[in-house]
């Protein structure tokens, strides 16, 4: 059974801030990809990178995290995560290197916000896993539809570098509030099983919600990536293409929210993992058609974030409802989102690779929806059973 520890009154507010500021310095980038590919003379293809390297990051080092947050406690792992997140999110206007630098630094911080804020749910609020991951949903697809859209215009008025600067700013907030947790970090002894977790590497059923996580995870950052660089080739503005960008996040926020609760109150979730698969589908499949209308791409838009949205709500909500205890949310969250994250850094980088060989986003989007299709069947092969253990 599930326990809850007592925590701050910081703690709800804490985590919503940190969905604001977990994907918002990476996330917000493709909207000004072309102003820093011609800050350094690159083509804007070759960056897709900035969105691959925070992928590989979550793949390489999520299963690091729960042994290291055993040692440190989760609230001051947290912590840490923020500091370096806000210093790899500010050196990155300092140079090329820099850059990549930078967002490598961002890539670490966030695989541990991304492993850590389930368990943190899970074990202080076990009674409240729908509402607070979809309040934490909320706060990342807001504050990601926000950064999309007003990083152009930002830009434009200033430069690149600037917004960058502010979004680190909302991430040196984030840990400021974020202290107070820290008089209830709790480090785990070794020797308490039930606090260390299972070994979800050798569950079968772990597997289907890592493939599901991958492909959805797969489908979502080549949104993110090349989205706007599509909006643009169908005759939109940069301005347009960004305000798309984040008129798609916006579109994610009621599936964002409602999609935990709903979870936590069905005991079969298949209805919601077809409607999320075929809602996302009907948006790539609506970008094989030639009508270049801004109407028409916030219809797409509509599709894609409830889709993906959806998607990624319910996973975060089933990495608790199908533990036990804490520490096996931990480790299957970091199971998941380990090799998950591993095959979804090769979204934006196939898909970028494929439009700059064919010279059109036809094959990169057909290739998406083969993705969708698979990972809609492994997220109904993973409600065959309540729990994974």
């Amino acid at each position: 059974m599930k326990t809850t520890r007592q925590h701050s009154a910081f703690l709800i507010i804490g985590i919503f801030l940190l969905g604001a500021s977990m994907r918002t310095p990476f996330t917000s980038i493709p909207s000004v990809i072309n102003e820093i590919a011609a800050s350094f003379h690159t083509p804007a293809t070759s960056l897709g990178i900035l969105t691959t390297i925070p992928l590989i990051c979550f793949g390489l080092c999520s299963t690091l995290v729960p042994g290291i947050a055993r040692r440190l406690g989760n609230e001051l792992a947290l912590f840490i995560a923020l500091l370096l997140l806000a210093a790899g999110s500010y050196l990155r206007i300092f140079g090329f290197s820099a850059l990549l630098t930078g967002t490598l630094i961002i890539g670490v911080a966030t695989t541990f916000i991304n492993v850590l804020i389930p368990a943190v749910i899970t074990e202080n609020l076990p009674t409240k896993i729908g509402p607070v991951t979809g309040t934490y949903n909320v706060a990342m697809t807001l504050f990601s539809a926000v950064g999309a859209y007003a990083i152009a215009p930002i830009s434009a008025a200033s430069s690149w570098q600037f917004a960058i600067v502010l979004l680190s700013g909302l991430v040196l907030f984030t840990a400021l509030v974020w202290l107070p947790n820290l008089r209830f970090n709790y480090r785990t002894s070794g020797t308490d099983t039930k606090e260390t977790g299972a070994n979800m590497w050798k569950n079968p059923r772990a597997w289907f919600l890592l493939f599901y996580f991958a492909g959805s995870s797969f489908v979502f950052y080549t949104i993110v990536a090349w989205l706007p660089s599509i909006a643009m080739a169908n005759g939109m503005t940069t301005n347009t293409a960004s305000l798309i960008a984040g008129i798609f996040q916006l579109f994610s926020i009621p599936t964002a929210f409602a999609t935990p609760v709903l979870a936590t109150r069905m005991s079969n979730r298949i209805p919601l993992v077809l409607a999320a698969g075929i809602s996302t589908a009907l948006g790539f499949l609506a970008m094989l058609l030639p009508i270049h209308q801004f109407w028409y791409y916030v219809l797409i838009a509509l599709l894609l974030g409830l889709g993906t949205a959806a998607t990624f709500s319910l996973i975060m909500t089933l990495l608790g409802l199908k533990t036990r205890t804490a520490g096996d949310t931990r480790n299957l969250s970091g199971m998941v989102q380990s090799l998950g994250y591993l095959l979804a850094a090769f979204g934006p980088t196939v898909t970028g690779n494929l439009k700059a060989a064919s010279g059109s986003w036809h094959g990169p989007i057909i290739v998406t929806l083969i993705v969708i299709c698979l990972f809609t069947l492994f997220g109904t092969l993973s409600e065959r059973n309540q729990y994974v253990n």
